[in-house]
């Protein structure tokens, strides 16, 4: 039997791998917790505020973002990254917390030890790209930033709790825009 993608490899967890995608959510929305707290957007993104950006395992949608962003957008901020992403995410000298597969599953070492960084770097912003992935959204929740962004992620409530919608630019021309850093 393959291992779960969601869950580290312990008999606690062995039963979750047959449960409904709702049954999931519904769990890792209990265990990350109650509301939190309100913000006022779009005034919460200026003044560059201690931000948390989860890039997407795409190499292509993760570049394209990266490469949009002006480089003062990422420092004093924080990445959360696919290893395969540690080239594009240095190229811009940006403070990253990287992790592998198997490593980013509900208590696998590696993931408390991310969820712990994330905690203490205490965010203001978190900027989740990419598909809605249950321990990677538990990260978000659990990080204790007010406002969490992500873009067509109505579904993803609670965990992100603003979905914005680029039309016809992308989503880092929307956040330079939102952000003011050119």
């Amino acid at each position: 039997m393959k291992p779960s993608k969601y869950f580290t490899n312990r008999f606690k967890y062995f039963f979750k791998r047959f449960s409904s995608n709702e049954s999931l959510f519904n769990w890792f929305a209990e265990k990350a917790g109650g509301e939190s707290g309100a913000f006022d957007f779009p005034n919460v993104l200026k003044d560059n505020p201690k931000t948390l950006i989860f890039l997407p395992r795409d190499m292509e949608h993760s570049s394209s973002f990266m490469r949009a962003m002006p480089e003062s957008f990422f420092r004093g901020n924080l990445v959360v990254a696919h290893e395969s992403l540690h080239a594009l995410v240095s190229a811009k000298r940006a403070k990253a917390v990287y992790y592998s597969d198997q490593e980013c599953r509900y208590e696998e070492p590696v993931f408390v030890e991310i969820e712990q960084k994330i905690k203490e770097y205490a965010p203001q912003v978190v900027i989740y790209l990419g598909e809605a992935f249950l321990p990677r959204l538990y990260l978000a929740k659990v990080s204790g930033a007010p406002c969490r962004i992500g873009f067509c992620t109505e579904s993803c409530y609670p965990f992100l709790n603003l979905s914005l919608h680029p039309d016809k630019s992308s989503e880092a021309v929307l956040l330079s825009q939102y952000y003011g850093v050119k």
